[in-house]
């Protein structure tokens, strides 16, 4: 069965290299932690001094704070029928919501314990939050949260995932000198109630150097980074620190083509194109210990739900045996590593996750 392997040797230099970018900006940071979905993981980051951390889900939050988080912010626009669960994670946890709708504030009227929201703002990338333009959504709903002792307006969240779709530096950089713009208007804008401004995606928060109006940063995937980070710059090919195990399964000399254990359901379809071809993966030196690319490069070109197809192999497919374990950096490492769910760590231990 594939098995998704972890270097922990790595993500504490991506820890410490993001800890680090925190620090000289003068930023707090409170990482995602939806791309590793770990207690484990998650306490390496105390390492580095780190005492808060994001989710994408009440469950998660859930997680976490059992396993002993206790400032925890909920990045995913408040479901009302997640109410239950804020309430009594609220009793023993400083729990924070997001919000861009007036409608939710009528549930969270039933809350009896105190809880932060954070205003989820659209800089363009057009998925949720309220487009910062809009004052006037934006000051009905801290004005209408007033009316409610235990709901407490903290500032504005804005995650520039647009940053993701291009791997122009000009173009990402003009991604992030909007956000940071429309959100220091905000901030300006609201100041009597001294809003902190919460940013975060890894694309911007690995290659930006002006934080400027940003009080705290919230990436998620540097942990593991991934092809697609790679190939916006985010991070070198070593940097990526963990791959997915797959035994060889099929070998077909006629077609120079290698069929592996690991589909779908493993690598998620996520896909890049490189060298004008689709890609699923990218093939992992099999003789060497080192976490380095063969030459000329190989990867997974095709997925069906537990198959991966690597065409056009080359002279190396004559050393690989049926029963072999090939390693693959994945394109999304978040989406793997869901579908995965656990680790096994270089020297062979096993992590689990949220939910196993």
């Amino acid at each position: 069965m594939p098995e998704l392997i972890v270097d922990k040797s790595k993500c504490l230099k991506n820890i410490e290299r993001m800890v680090k970018k925190a620090r000289v900006n003068g930023l707090s940071f409170r990482p995602h932690c939806k791309t590793h979905q770990s207690a484990e993981i998650a306490s390496w980051f105390r390492e580095f001094n780190v005492t808060k951390i994001t989710v994408s889900s009440f469950s998660m939050a859930s997680y976490f704070a059992a396993a002993g988080w206790s400032d925890i912010l909920v990045a995913f626009p408040f479901d009302p029928g997640q109410l239950t669960t804020l309430k009594k994670l609220s009793e023993k946890t400083e729990v924070s919501v997001l919000i861009d709708n007036l409608e939710v504030l009528s549930h969270l009227k039933k809350v009896s314990r105190n809880v932060k929201f954070y205003i989820d703002i659209d800089t363009g990338y057009g998925r949720t939050g309220i487009p910062a333009a809009n004052l006037e959504q934006i000051t009905r709903i801290i004005q209408e949260s007033t009316a409610n002792r235990h709901l407490t307006f903290s500032g504005f969240y804005c995650h520039a995932g647009h940053s993701y779709k291009t791997a122009v530096p000009a173009e990402r950089t003009a991604i992030h000198q909007r956000a940071i713009a429309d959100l220091t208007a905000l901030k300006n804008e609201f100041s009597r109630f001294n809003p902190r401004v919460l940013y975060g995606d890894t694309p911007n928060c690995s290659t930006q150097s002006d934080f400027n109006g940003i009080d705290e940063i919230t990436p998620g995937n540097f942990v593991f980074y991934d092809l697609i980070q790679h190939h916006l710059g985010s991070c070198n090919l070593e940097d990526i620190a963990v791959a997915v195990a797959c035994p060889v399964v099929g070998k077909y000399p006629d077609h120079r083509r290698v069929v592996i254990h690991g589909g779908g359901v493993h690598f998620s379809k996520e896909q890049m194109v490189i060298n004008n071809s689709l890609v699923f993966g990218q093939l992992l030196n099999p003789a060497s210990s080192q976490w380095m690319g063969i030459q000329p490069e190989q990867y997974i070109t095709s997925l069906s739900q537990e198959h991966g197809i690597l065409e056009h192999c080359g002279e190396w497919m004559e050393k690989v045996s049926i029963g072999q374990i090939l390693k693959f950096l994945p394109v999304h490492s978040c989406m793997t590593a869901n579908l995965l769910r656990n680790y096994k760590t270089t020297d062979g231990r096993l992590i689990t996750t949220n939910g196993t």
